[in-house]
């Protein structure tokens, strides 16, 4: 286990030594040790893989223990659950934003997926964790969570939407926040994975990002 452990830090700081030490938010795509992201800068994107264990006072906040066995808080708002559940004995894949406060540190969540439990009705929100088309997207309910492959072709005014092209030539807008970057350039010939939210506002669709990587 603890070879394990030592693996992923040295993984960690081969890929991103530059951010690790100036402090730049980076993204982790895929599930880490919670021994691993200790060292990440806040607000930094990571995916855990394990078991929900326990519910703390205030009902957002739980207990989150990784598959070394190690333990950190996670934040999961009601919405978050898009209609499933978990127990103690299903393994929970989730995603979010690592939160540093006086050298505690924690992870405010955006999606789970894994070995969970459906109990979805009409018009529920949905995490669909596997790439889809824009046109896929489209048929989403509000506040469901997507991923979406393809490349950025045009920046609108404002500086935070942009239009996005599919795999399929289909476009989509997303909004992606600079904080969102976490120190990613990109041009139009990059292929990128975007993982975000869907939201309708008066029948307009588009894309909340939350993590951007490249591909």
């Amino acid at each position: 286990m603890k070879r394990r452990i030592l693996l992923s830090i040295c993984c960690l700081l081969f890929l991103f030594p530059a951010a690790i030490v100036n402090g730049q938010p980076v993204t982790i795509s895929e599930p880490a040790a919670v021994s691993a992201i200790r060292m990440l800068p806040h607000d930094s994107w990571v995916v855990l893989r394990g078991n929900i264990i326990n519910a703390l006072p205030g009902g957002k906040n739980y207990t989150f223990r990784d598959t070394e066995g190690d333990t950190i808080t996670v934040e999961i708002d009601l919405k978050i659950w898009r209609g499933l559940t978990a127990t103690v004995s299903d393994t929970v894949v989730l995603g979010g934003e690592l939160r540093t406060n006086r050298g505690q540190i924690s992870v405010k969540a955006h999606f789970i997926s894994g070995s969970v439990r459906p109990n979805t009705r009409p018009g529920q929100a949905v995490t669909v964790s596997q790439p889809v088309s824009a046109s896929e997207a489209r048929n989403l309910p509000h506040d469901s969570w997507a991923v979406l492959r393809g490349n950025i072709i045009n920046a609108l005014p404002g500086g935070k939407n942009y239009i996005f092209r599919d795999a399929a030539g289909e476009t989509i807008l997303v909004e992606i926040d600079q904080k969102i970057w976490r120190g990613l350039i990109v041009s139009v010939e990059d292929n990128i994975e975007i993982s975000g939210e869907v939201k309708i506002n008066r029948g307009q669709l588009s894309i909340k990002v939350r993590a951007i990587r490249a591909v």
